[in-house]
């Protein structure tokens, strides 16, 4: 019986409008352009223009979230940004990080949506007593997200949240999947994974005993990955979840 679901939550739960041909990196040059325009406008001296500038952040950005996601690192936004500063002779003290780790974070809040029958899927689950999780894969502070999911009307769904970048544990960790189990107090084997990314989502849940239903990723493919079920969106959770029952 399944008594626990645990979502991941970017193109699972919330999309995210990605500018022109909808890659991860133009989705955060939009971030790193107000970070940079902060700056500036700040009176901090950067003597790199500005594409120079989203192109050098980006490289740090990608080559941090894979060490992450290794398990070599944890990747937090407000370090990131403080040693993309330093890169630039810049020494920005505590508040001075949050407020540009802010002006990074507003330009990609606008477009913020859920994924269709989300909202639907979640009040369904909890009517039944199902127990709902969540684990996110992400350089931000939890305060951010949770704003997001809250502004949507899914965070009160939510009993048992834990974001990467605070935890110290990036997915595909078996630690960061065993800590939400135990918030849930439910077992792998009557716990489901939800997500999109083949690696992090499926096969991390997989790895640790859990079943995993994939969400078709236009970013990642699937390859030679086999998630315990597949759906589009959330319109088709609860089919699926009953498809799995015995």
């Amino acid at each position: 019986m399944i008594r626990a679901l645990i979502f991941d939550m970017g193109n699972t739960l919330l999309r995210f409008e990605r500018p022109g041909t909808g890659t991860w990196r133009e989705l955060e040059a939009r971030g790193i352009r107000g970070l940079y325009r902060y700056l500036v406008e700040e009176g901090h001296p950067i003597q790199a223009h500005e594409d120079a500038f989203v192109e050098a952040m980006f490289a740090r950005l990608a080559t941090g979230w894979e060490q992450s996601t290794g398990g070599h690192i944890n990747l937090r936004a407000a370090d990131w940004i403080a040693a993309g500063a330093a890169d630039h002779a810049l020494a920005l003290d505590e508040q001075g990080v949050m407020a540009a780790l802010h002006a990074y974070a507003r330009p990609l809040q606008h477009g913020i949506t859920m994924v269709p029958g989300a909202r639907a899927a979640l009040a369904e689950l909890r009517d039944r007593g199902v127990r709902i999780g969540l684990i996110s894969n992400t350089i931000w502070p939890a305060e951010l997200h949770l704003a997001d999911l809250e502004q949507l009307g899914l965070r009160e769904y939510l009993e048992y949240s834990v974001f990467s970048g605070d935890a110290g544990i990036w997915k595909p960790a078996p630690a960061i999947f065993q800590r939400v189990l135990a918030g849930l107090d439910s077992s792998v084997d009557e716990t489901v994974f939800v997500g999109d990314n083949p690696r992090e989502d499926i096969l991390g849940a997989q790895a640790v005993g859990m079943r995993a239903i994939w969400v078709r990723s236009r970013e990642f493919a699937l390859g030679a990955v086999q998630p315990d079920a597949i759906i589009a969106d959330q319109t088709e959770l609860l089919g699926a979840i009953e498809a799995m029952e015995p």
